[in-house]
């Protein structure tokens, strides 16, 4: 640890987040090791030159394999390839494109399908025969459009038709999702000599305006298109492949890219000169930030010679950069010995009396009816502003002004993802965790599943867990639990088998009737007021039991029973992580996905009732959608990893922003946040609880003012209430507006006295609200009637929040 390293670790290791080595975590390869990928499953992707990995580096396995999360090696995944892999980017689907120098990849061993230098696998780590561009020579970077179209870099000269490539492409290319060249893109490439080798794309990032940086070791750019444009090292070209204005040069090599939240670009390489066009004016060694113009950044933390080779941005915007280098930071040449890797710090309206503050990500907020929030994440330390300054682990309550609950503090020793409040004030809490309760990191074993009392200790009569983690909750209006994830048993004695989706009665026992199963991960679910449950996620079969026996492709609808419901077929490209009800039956679906029922939608759409696509609305956004809310004017709060929101997806939102009901952008709403927003829930007053994994939120761009994981933004709209009882007794009216949260679910209870209640019947959705008619409520006497919401936060992780109403009303006699 520290200096040049002191624990054995051959050529792949993990560091926790303070920099200290995960002792834990020890696949081991034999050879350089030059690609990783890292799956939404926790999986590791990993390429390079080796020919043996995991076991501490013992297992045969040519140059790709998979690792599982704790470091042991994926036995499932064999692929193989007869040469090294330098460059894995992930599709949203699960597919993993591979490039290289290889020319045989899949089926094991050393390969045994020709593929030349670019390949795609299935997520089982089989060959997808439907995808063989193939290359002339080294891919040495891919990078994916929102689009799904592939941009590919390297040294190549031909590209794209199988075979080695037939269709000629200097250095850079783009393909489309089916593996075809992009006729219409093609900038080209050249350097310093006239061999293919004498110039390489090494970094392709794509910004949130759709623009393409490419770094390398290059002299001019545009020669495909017929006019040739110098540009030393680095160059900026256009979605449609004609070169842009942007010419800050470097002089030497560009060996990595990175595109941060506020779109200024980090460049690493072998410069010691760095922008002002030419080769570079500017005095940046191996190391430095453009703006988006192309100027110099005033970030200059140097390192010495001779390279820096590899940069990536943190959640919390930090910067680490890995290289041939001993020294960094400070400037200059750098000042602070540094081995080889080394982080750096980076240099609407905030809500400010709330800044409770955690060190870690926020997954899952839930609102209780006395205004009071449970938080949950992958946090330790939480309140006092800052990071945190509470020993908090994973799970915490926050009173409405923002400070921290001290009572409350169940605590549990892996990631919470979901949260659901029931109607008797229990939590239910849902994760990667293995204990939970009586504070610390938990004492009491609960697998992935909890339930606790208000007051936060331990319901010790709610035994049954699950073998894996559980992703999402929902509560049924009948009390009954769905819960969803990678589970494949429900555990107790005995255990249950069921495939990642299951359901327990309202006492906490297992619901045995219900077993629809899915094939892969469930992420969201959703209540209809009919009753029947949406299902989102990765899966492509539901229903039937077992692991699915129908096609239905990441979204699906079942019957109260838990049997398939087979008129509701929409289909997406992509992962169904956030799932929204609207009041006349529409459906809100945010993810991954591309297309959706059947046509184009980037990471947002919505759908009819009967499942067919609403052509009306397509916001669009530029990547992942993670959280829905809904306001009760109809207006749409979406949260995720997006950067632009709105128009197709083409006006800047950093990971937060507000559609009007026909999905149109609202101006008015721009708070920003500077990295993945996760979480949402609207109180009752308008005020958005928003948790993720940002350091700052408010004021617009990438947020202006410090928030760690956790903050609250104000609503420039209004939110009214009002609960009436008519003289009568006969009539209740619960009407809400404006910025107030939309409900899934409303009940009315009756008190003598302002404690104990009892339901009265449901009520219905009337214009503005709910209404409960017939009743013959208790005359000259005080009465307390309650009116209760219900709503899901529409997040990836599907967390539950209630909010209430109190009236005290007389009612005389006739």
């Amino acid at each position: 640890m520290g200096g040049t390293g002191t624990t054995t670790r051959k050529r792949i290791g993990r560091l926790n987040s303070d920099g200290t080595l995960d002792t834990n975590f020890n696949p081991g390869a034999n050879d350089i090791v030059d690609a990783l990928a890292v799956q939404g499953d926790g999986k590791i992707v990993v390429g390079g030159f080796f020919t043996t990995l995991g076991g501490g580096g013992t297992i045969v396995r040519n140059h790709i394999g998979r690792v599982n999360s704790d470091g042991t090696l994926d036995t499932s995944f064999d692929p193989g390839a007869n040469a090294e892999i330098t460059c894995l980017a992930l599709q949203a689907d699960g597919k993993i494109l591979v490039g290289g120098s290889f020319t045989t990849l899949g089926g094991g061993g050393t390969g045994t399908i020709v593929r030349n230098r670019i390949a795609r696998l299935n997520p089982d780590g089989t060959l997808d025969t439907s995808f063989n561009p193939g290359a002339n020579d080294r891919i040495s970077a891919i990078a994916l459009q929102s689009d799904g179209k592939i941009l590919v870099g390297g040294n190549f000269t031909t590209l794209g038709g199988g075979g080695t490539g037939t269709v000629a492409r200097s250095c850079i290319g783009r393909l489309n999702p089916d593996g075809t060249i992009d006729t219409a893109f093609n900038p080209g490439a050249t350097g310093r000599g006239t061999e293919a080798q004498d110039s390489t794309i090494f970094a392709i990032v794509v910004q949130a305006d759709g623009k393409i940086v490419i770094g390398g070791e290059l002299t001019a750019v545009g020669g495909g298109t017929g006019t040739a444009f110098a540009r030393s090292q680095i160059a900026r070209v256009n979605a449609d492949g004609t070169v842009d204005s942007f010419d800050p040069g470097a002089s030497n090599d560009v060996k990595g890219l990175a595109v941060q939240p506020d779109g200024k670009i980090l460049v690493v390489g072998d410069f010691t000169k760095l922008g002002g066009g030419g080769t570079g004016v500017i005095s940046r060694n191996l190391i430095g930030r453009l703006n988006l113009d192309g100027t110099v950044d005033a970030f200059n933390p140097g390192a010495n010679n001779p390279a820096m080779i590899c940069v990536a941005v943190q959640a919390d915007g930090k910067v680490v950069v890995g290289g041939t280098c001993s020294t960094l930071g400070g400037g200059g040449s750098g000042i602070y010995t540094r081995h080889f890797i080394g982080r750096l710090y980076p240099d609407g309206s905030l809500d400010t009396d709330f800044d409770p503050g955690a060190n870690n990500s926020v997954r899952a907020v839930a609102r209780q009816a006395d205004g009071k929030v449970i938080v949950g994440g992958d946090f330790t330390t939480l309140w006092g502003g800052g990071i945190g300054t509470v020993t908090r682990n994973r799970l915490a309550r926050i009173n409405p002004d923002g400070t921290l609950d001290d009572a409350f503090d169940p605590g549990a020793n892996g990631e919470v993802n979901a949260l659901a409040i029931q109607a008797d004030g229990k939590i239910l809490v849902a994760g990667n965790f293995t204990t939970l309760g009586d504070g610390g990191t938990g004492t009491t074993l609960r697998n992935h599943l909890g339930w606790l009392n208000p007051d936060g200790t331990l319901d010790i009569s709610f035994t049954r867990g699950a073998n894996r983690a559980v992703l999402a909750l929902a509560l049924q209006a009948d009390g009954k639990i769905l819960i969803g994830g990678d589970f494949t048993k429900l555990a107790g004695s005995p255990a249950i088998a069921r495939s990642r989706i299951a359901r327990f009665n309202a006492d906490g026992t297992a619901d045995i009737s219900f077993d629809p199963g899915t094939n892969r991960t469930v992420r969201s679910l959703a209540v209809q007021l009919d009753g029947k449950i949406l299902v989102g996620g990765d899966f492509t079969a539901l229903g039937g039991g077992g692991t699915g026996t129908t096609t239905r492709k990441r979204i699906g609808r079942l019957n109260p029973d838990g049997t398939l419901d087979i008129t509701f077929n929409p289909g997406a490209g992509g992962s169904v992580r956030a799932l929204a009800l609207q009041p006349d039956g529409e459906i809100l679906a945010g993810g991954d996905f591309t297309t959706l029922g059947g046509s184009a939608r980037n990471f947002i759409g919505r759908l009819n009732p009967d499942g067919t696509l609403d052509t009306t609305f397509n916001p669009g956004a530029n990547f992942s959608v993670l959280s829905l809310a809904l306001q009760t004017d109809g207006k749409i709060l979406v949260a995720g990893s997006f950067t632009t929101l709105g128009g197709g997806g083409t006006a800047q939102r950093n990971f937060i922003g507000r559609l009007n009901p026909d999905g149109t952008l609202d101006a008015s709403f721009d708070p920003g946040a500077n990295v993945t927003v996760r979480a949402l829930a609207v109180e009752t007053d308008g005020k958005i609880l928003a948790g993720g994994d940002f350091t700052t939120l408010g004021g617009g761009g990438a947020g202006t003012t410090p928030r760690n994981f956790i903050g609250r933004l104000t609503n420039p709209n209004p939110a009214s209430q009002e609960l009436t009882v008519d003289t009568s007794g006969t009539t209740i009216n619960w009407l809400r507006s404006s910025a107030s949260p939309e409900v899934d679910r409303v009940t009315f209870e009756l008190s003598t006295d302002g404690i104990t209640y009892t339901a009265l019947a449901d009520p219905t959705r009337v214009p503005g609200g709910w209404q409960l008619t017939g009743q013959s409520l208790p005359t000259r006497k005080n009465i307390f009637v309650r009116a209760r919401g219900f709503y899901s936060t529409g997040e990836s992780d599907g967390s539950g929040s209630i909010i209430e109403s109190v009236r005290n009303a007389f009612i005389s006699p006739p």
